[in-house]
């Protein structure tokens, strides 16, 4: 009998692939497979780029994400992408984003997905700062859906976070990125591993404890709070926020049991957290009718009221975010919490959580442009580039949209587009500190 392999992971491919060079493909024009024809770059990042593509077989437009070109004779690194590949086809459920095939291309592996439209969950939390409690609980229990569907089949998402929840203009909802799922293939046990989001990750996660289905328990119970609160709760504060959100004392303790530090104190399974949500909102609904009515007669008077007020109030112009709302505040965005520092001549320094990360350049007139880099190499082509971050005000808060620029010396760059929102809480100290070290890109 041959010993089974291991479970395995998408950021073993991820970190292998991001080891070597870049493929010669990736251009809009090119033709995969001698059927994918990419008409339009629409998005990337650390692992690859994102494609609009024609299917001339079927006659409709797709999405092809292009990874990092493999290499001659790295049979393991395509076997890892098989295999992984394999297991993200299970997935066919209408809340599951759709594999279609998986290819090769001049030795790059190329994935081709249903191309969705609509915006990122991430994206409509920046737009309306949070969600009426009703949508929130609809969101959460068709994301929930999607997890449940792929724990029976032994995959774990662990990184359930705003931007991998896709809103479709019809208003449903896809569960995207697969990228670090836990294939457990016939071994549902726990398993070690401590990739995932800084910010994002369940305590046994981002301590590299043994993970299982109530790792993704806590993220979607997190996931909830955000998309109630309007903002990220920071490390460990989920639980205490829950105070905030004016919920029922069912849901309250629901929430409270599925965020328990303890995996062993949370809910057994996501089904069991969706039918516990559900109870609640059940609950909630066989309440007096005459209740009803009285709240939903508050809600209107509100509502009139506050259109009032923001007629009254509303300014013809929204100026320029000046350097003094963004010294020294903290944001946090997807590639992990930054702190920023400009001077009186627009000078401007930060410092993100994420792989060490330096951004250093010019402020002026709301925009942020210079340059970036990581650790360990701050060198080009993989862990430095250029940078250009908008800084603009939403509701009550300020927001980050821009792109990092990766692989400047390359012919063609490719980009990772990413979007930010101020947080209601001082930096953390050791981002502070790394501020006032000022340590600098090379030649910058």
């Amino acid at each position: 009998m041959t010993e089974a392999a291991p479970p395995t992971t998408f950021d073993n491919l991820i970190r292998a692939v991001a080891r070597v060079e870049p493929a010669r493909g990736g251009i809009v024009g090119t033709v995969l497979g001698e059927n994918y024809e990419l008409t339009e770059r629409i998005g990337g990042g650390g692992m690859g780029v994102v494609f609009r593509a024609r299917d001339r077989r079927l006659g409709r437009d797709v999405a092809v994400k292009l990874l990092r070109a493999t290499g001659e004779g790295d049979q393991e690194l395509q076997r890892l992408f098989e295999r992984e590949a394999r297991a993200t086809a299970q997935l066919l459920h209408p809340n599951i984003v759709t594999l279609h095939h998986v290819g090769e291309h001049e030795g790059q592996p190329y994935l081709v997905l249903e191309l969705l439209a609509g915006e990122t969950l991430a994206a409509r939390l920046a737009r309306r700062v949070r969600l009426p409690l009703a949508e929130a609980l609809a969101v959460i229990d068709l994301v929930l859906a999607a997890i449940v569907f792929a724990h029976q089949r032994g995959v774990l998402h662990r990184d359930l976070k705003p931007s991998n929840v896709f809103v479709t203009s019809d208003e449903r909802i896809k569960v995207l990125d697969f990228g670090i799922a836990l294939s457990l293939d016939t071994d549902v046990g726990p398993v070690t591993r401590s990739a995932g989001t800084p910010g994002y990750m369940a305590p046994e996660q981002s301590s590299g404890r043994d993970q299982d289905v109530r790792t993704d328990v806590w993220s979607a119970a997190r996931l909830l709070v955000e998309c109630l609160l309007g903002r990220r709760p920071g490390d460990g504060d989920a639980v205490a926020l829950l105070g905030e959100l004016g919920l029922d004392r069912g849901l309250r303790s629901v929430l409270a049991h599925a965020l328990d530090a303890d995996p062993a104190k949370r809910p057994e399974s996501a089904d069991e957290l969706r039918s516990l949500i559900a109870e609640t909102t059940r609950a909630r609904a066989s309440r007096p009718r005459r209740r009803l009515v009285i709240g939903l007669a508050v809600v209107a008077v509100a509502a009139v009221a506050t259109a009032a007020v923001a007629l009254a109030t509303r300014s013809p112009a929204v100026p320029a975010v000046s350097a003094a709302e963004i010294n020294g505040r903290s944001f946090t965005m997807e590639i992990g919490e930054l702190t920023m520092r400009i001077d009186a001549d627009g000078g401007a320094y930060g410092v993100y959580a994420q792989q060490d990360g330096i951004v250093t350049g010019h402020f002026a007139d709301g925009v942020f442009t210079g340059y970036w880099c990581n650790v360990p190499s701050r060198r080009p082509p993989l862990n430095a580039g250029v940078a250009k971050l908008h800084f603009v005000r939403g509701e009550g808060r300020l927001l980050v949209d821009g792109a990092w620029i990766f692989g400047e010396e390359q012919g063609v760059p490719w980009h990772a587009g990413f979007f930010g929102v101020e947080q209601p809480m001082a930096p953390t100290p050791a981002l502070v500190e790394r501020l006032q070290r000022h340590e600098l890109c090379p030649g910058h």
